[in-house]
């Protein structure tokens, strides 16, 4: 890989509900009952040039632990490099309420911010870019309903050759952006063939959510629940449950993220 990577972290604390976008593309939506700091890559979702962020932050319940801390809420971006050096050094960063304090802007939630991150060097053009604006309603199209479905069976059925096929897009990116996982392919064989029980496939729960001017869809559930869930049938508190972003490429939608 000759492009640098980087890496999102989040600082959420009770107090707002919390939702950030990167060109437009969801990474985070939460209402937390604790501090928590998620970190995930995130070059992926970037283009050279200029990539706006945004932060959408509503009103939630305080912890009953700490009532009288209000709300906080950061958005860092980091180089990779410099995290596996421990530099705290980001290219970018929006903090609530600091960020809006600097600026003498009003603190009172709802509000909407963020900013633009510069990319200055060339990265991997996003696979969901080569796709088309489309229409599509929130409850999908008999398309989109047969992309999860064909994950769904895959895993219900431990077709290893089916499942690798619903996956080629999504495992190709990922080694596109961040090289060879040989190690995360084997894996992935080996849960299949677990001994997994499917929750039942309920086409009239999943919904679609636009995203990128229709080149993206978001595979959810109505009811909360994922797109698609399994539990092990021989120690049931283990299990899985994805959702995932869809885009159409060669004719057709499939799974890239």
């Amino acid at each position: 890989m000759a492009h640098p990577n980087y890496v999102y972290r989040i600082l959420h604390r009770p107090g707002s509900r919390a939702r950030a976008l990167l060109n437009g593309i969801p990474l985070y939506d939460r209402v937390v009952t604790q501090n928590v700091a998620p970190s995930q890559p995130v070059t992926h979702w970037l283009v050279n040039g200029e990539n706006t962020i945004t932060v959408e932050l509503s009103p939630a319940p305080r912890s009953p632990n700490t009532p009288s801390m209000g709300a906080h809420f950061a958005l860092l971006i980091l180089n990779a490099e410099d995290l596996e050096k421990k530099v705290e050094n980001p290219v970018f960063t929006w903090e609530y309420p600091t960020s809006l304090q600097g600026l003498g802007l009003p603190l009172e939630l709802p509000l909407v911010g963020g900013g633009v991150l510069h990319i200055p060097h060339d990265v991997p053009e996003p696979a969901y870019r080569r796709a088309l604006p489309e229409a599509f309603p929130e409850e999908g199209t008999p398309e989109q309903r047969a992309t999860v479905l064909e994950l769904y069976d895959a895993f219900a059925s431990r077709d290893a050759a089916r499942f690798e096929s619903a996956m080629q897009l999504k495992v190709s990116e990922f080694e596109r952006f961040y090289g060879p996982q040989p190690l995360s392919r084997v894996q992935a064989l080996q849960r299949l063939n677990s001994p997994w029980v499917m929750e039942p496939f309920d086409a009239h729960d999943l919904r679609f959510d636009r995203y990128a001017d229709g080149r993206v869809a978001y595979a959810r559930r109505a009811s909360g629940k994922p797109a698609v869930r399994a539990v092990n049938r021989d120690e049931p508190y283990l299990g899985w449950g994805s959702n995932f972003f869809m885009t159409r490429l060669d004719g057709r939608w499939r799974i890239f993220w």
